[in-house]
């Protein structure tokens, strides 16, 4: 039988019920596992991390897209496969829907295809040497917060590609640029092209444009002020004067199950258009 691990997002309405149902669907047919969350709230055997995503195959997640994207850079050196499974609104990556739920497991038990997303890994380089690598589906943003702005140079490969006085950059990959980047106003990239999109945050400066960037090189952002660094959204730390974020492509992928309603580009006209 299939090994099959549940994350779910318990702060989704009806996400526990959904999960019962789910769970009870799957009931002799595969060997269900929860992340550490639903231990004491699921009726399977909850395990940390490391043990549930190199038993199980195929991880089923309960939530919206944001649960996918935690969930992606959490499994991310084990290969894999996710299928997200919808209970929030519109989303480019949950498109399984939860109702039926009958219709959720048999796709959850399938052969199921997949498509390949391209990961990026960060790194913050501290003055004493000290470094910590985070692995992100969406994007990399150095911030110093709202109206507060700050210079950030940033380079490629030691080149100076420019530096402005923004609230900060985003650099997504092409999952993430419908993300942050699409609202700092950089452009939206099919999920399948192989580039990062780097886009300054409310720059002050007219000239300041979001550039397409090949994902073979080394960026990195600093700054003379304190900043903020987020991976997919969680802050990982601050940097400061004589540190910098360092991002290149991650050696891992993302396996995302292609579901029913995954077409890319009729997801962007639902959600992207006001018009249709």
């Amino acid at each position: 039988m299939k090994n099959i691990a549940l994350v779910v997002n318990f702060e989704k309405e009806n996400a526990r019920e959904t999960a019962l149902r789910l769970i009870a669907a799957l009931e002799g047919r595969a060997t269900l596992y929860s992340s550490a969350e639903g231990e004491g709230i699921l009726p399977v055997t909850a395990l940390p991390d490391r043990e549930l995503f190199t038993l199980c195959p195929t991880v089923a997640t309960l939530g919206g897209d944001g649960t996918i994207i935690s969930t992606a850079g959490r499994c991310a050196p084990y290969g894999n496969i996710l299928v997200g499974i919808n209970l929030g609104r519109l989303g480019f990556l949950a498109t399984v829907e939860a109702a039926p739920i009958e219709a959720a497991a048999e796709f959850v038990l399938s052969d199921v295809e997949y498509r390949e997303r391209t990961m990026l890994v960060c790194r913050i380089v501290r003055e004493n040497g000290a470094e910590r690598e985070f692995h992100a589906l969406n994007d990399v943003v150095l911030s110093r917060g709202a109206g507060r702005l700050h210079h950030i140079k940033a380079r490629m490969d030691g080149r100076l590609l420019t530096g402005v006085r923004a609230d900060g950059f985003v650099i997504a990959t092409p999952t993430g640029s419908t993300a942050y980047s699409l609202s700092a106003g950089g452009p939206i990239a099919a999920p399948d092209m192989d580039l990062f999109i780097l886009s300054p945050i409310c720059p002050h400066d007219l000239s300041a444009r979001p550039m397409v960037l090949p994902t073979d090189r080394i960026i990195t952002l600093e700054t003379k002020d304190d900043a903020v660094v987020t991976v997919d959204g969680r802050n990982i730390g601050a940097v400061r004067e004589g540190e910098w974020v360092e991002v290149r492509k991650s050696p891992y992928i993302t396996r995302l199950a292609a579901g029913p309603g995954s077409d890319f580009y009729e997801l962007a006209m639902k959600k992207l258009s006001s018009s249709i």
